[in-house]
């Protein structure tokens, strides 16, 4: 009997699909980056001094000399934006110059070309341009009173005997190679791993020595070595050569 009735309307069914509950708008989240707090007060401060505090400049000469009429000296303390005219001493050119601390480089406009001094530090680029090295370094001044207190007491003359010196003294042959030579890194133990040990700073004695060292075990390799340095890296090469005719 129920066959021929329809089933009943949902109440959901019978609402029109265009009917939206109405939402309010939202002020969408800031990202952490974007969220801006104020500053306490003392923060305030230090950081206006910090902005305010000037740098300390070092003053350096720049001088060309090789000639031309019209010099000038343009680097990358000023990302290479001005030219500096030089003034003309004699044969050379100078300029003063008061930089802060750091690294430059810089080249010279000498009579409209591009031009590098050979007896200052310079580099060549990727471009193969060439240009020179200006490496400033804050002073210290040297206070000779202030290590006064780090220095060792002086011994007693008590600890002194005043022996005269004898005959064999005299007669003792000086050793063929001072002691502080020995130390060379022909000399040191190779560590037995497979990742070498860095080496230690070496004197500034054995530097730009050649040394020769030769192996028991190997009579007929001997090794030449020499140690340079590089502003602050140093460089050692070791030429291994078979004495064998």
């Amino acid at each position: 009997e129920f066959l021929g009735q329809s089933p009943p309307t949902s109440p959901r069914a019978s609402q029109s699909p265009l009917m939206f509950r109405p939402e309010m708008p939202v002020i969408p989240l800031q990202r952490p980056d974007d969220l801006s707090f104020p500053k306490p007060p003392w923060m305030q401060i230090r950081s206006d001094y910090e902005e305010s505090r000037p740098e300390p400049c070092i003053p350096t000469m720049i001088t060309w000399s090789y000639g031309g009429t019209d010099v000038a000296l343009e680097g990358s303390w000023d990302d290479w934006k001005s030219r500096k005219p030089l003034q003309r001493s004699g044969k050379d050119f100078t300029v003063m110059m008061v930089l802060p601390s750091g690294v430059y480089r810089y080249r010279f406009v000498v009579d409209g070309h591009w031009r590098h001094s050979t007896d200052q530090p310079w580099e060549q680029d990727y471009s193969g341009n060439a240009y020179n090295i200006l490496d400033l370094q804050e002073y210290v001044p040297e206070d000779v009173d202030s290590i006064s207190g780090f220095e060792p007491p002086q011994s007693p003359e008590s600890s002194y005997d005043n022996t005269q010196l004898s005959q064999d003294d005299f007669s003792k042959d000086p050793p063929m190679v001072p002691p502080h030579l020995n130390s060379t890194l022909l000399n040191a133990p190779s560590p037995q791993m497979e990742i070498p040990h860095p080496f230690s700073r070496p004197q500034h004695v054995v530097l730009n020595h050649l040394y020769m060292h030769r192996d028991r075990n190997r009579p007929s390799v001997v090794a030449l070595g020499s140690t340079n340095r590089f502003l602050s890296k140093y460089v050692t090469v070791v030429l291994y050569k078979s004495i064998q005719r």
